[in-house]
């Protein structure tokens, strides 16, 4: 495997910071399909990140002006704040529908890229679900995040003596409510995710595919995890988990570059890719038969993934 992959990190940064850089050049030159259209997804999403985020930002202000003091809105108004936050079911709506537009389309680039003569007729169980849970699950994580920095800062303007003049600009001038920089950071994370789950199911289905391998897209210079740097060339079955160290020691097993099973610290700014090795043998087999194949794959990751969502139901009910 080899990867021009030397201007994504810089183009990635640039992008970030709202500066110049070829963001899609850099993104073809590592291996990502659509390139354009990715470019133009994360521009998308960031926006409707940020607007929902500047619309709890104004809201929470709000809340603020119609305390008498700092300490009714900590006691009073921002509990019923929080309990009525439906900053969570926003980004539910925003994340469901995006990823419900995008990723189908990046499996039929990604599997036409193994094999041009196959087509996408069905999407595995695994992934429609991927799209209903993480959509689900990474709303609540930055609605919980949002809520954990307000209060942040409410306990710093407390200790203060702060009037609920006062902090309300403290919310105003903190760093951590730049709503477009952090809406940039998440749609750039999630769209990538999204690439590589449809690069996953692409795997899945491809008849030809029956090893997978991790590729680094960084360079020594841009300050890389230098355990992904290791994983570099890695292969795994395709149907199997890579094994990573974590940088806090741990070991983790995670089917591609961002996948969410990781934690926070292993997925976000992540730029890997992960790609599969084709057999010539199996593409040159009639089409027919590749197709059963390619249904034969769908329908054994579907009672897999039927199995496994069973022993967590199992287990959450504690049945062993």
């Amino acid at each position: 495997m080899s990867c021009k992959c030397g201007a994504l990190v810089k183009a990635i940064d640039a992008y970030l910071q709202k500066a110049d850089g070829d963001l899609g050049e850099a993104l073809q030159d590592a291996g990502f399909i659509s390139s354009a259209d990715t470019v133009a997804a994360i521009s998308e999403l960031e926006e409707r990140i940020a607007e929902a985020l500047k619309d709890q930002t104004g809201r929470v202000l709000g809340a603020v002006e119609r305390a008498e003091d700092l300490q009714d809105f900590a006691k009073g108004l921002w509990p019923k704040f929080k309990q009525d936050d439906g900053l969570g079911r926003t980004l539910n709506d925003i994340f469901f529908e995006e990823f419900s537009a995008y990723v189908p389309g990046l499996i039929t680039g990604y599997i036409t890229k193994i094999d041009p003569e196959l087509v996408v007729a069905a999407i595995t169980k695994r992934t429609t679900a991927w799209i209903k849970d993480w959509s689900a699950e990474l709303a609540d994580i930055m609605k919980l995040n949002s809520h954990t920095e307000i209060e942040s800062i409410l306990v710093a303007g407390l200790e203060k003596g702060q009037g609920v003049a006062e902090f309300a600009r403290s919310i105003l001038d903190s760093g951590i409510r730049d709503e477009y920089y952090k809406a940039r950071r998440v749609a750039l994370t999630e769209v990538l995710t999204a690439h590589s789950v449809a690069q996953q199911e692409a795997l899945i289905q491809s008849p030809a595919v029956e090893e997978k391998a991790w590729a680094h897209t960084g360079e020594h210079k841009n300050k890389p995890r230098e355990n992904h740097v290791a994983m570099n060339g890695k292969r795994a079955p395709k149907d199997k988990p890579f094994t990573l160290k974590g940088a806090d020691g741990g070991t983790y097993f995670p089917m591609f570059p961002r996948d969410t099973e990781l934690p926070a610290g292993e997925r976000i700014n992540c730029h890997c890719i992960h790609q599969g090795i084709a057999s010539e043998e199996v593409l040159g087999l009639p089409l027919e038969e590749r197709k059963k194949l390619q249904q034969a794959a769908i329908d054994a990751d579907d009672g897999e993934w039927e199995k496994e969502l069973d022993a967590k139901n199992r287990a959450k009910a504690g049945i062993g």
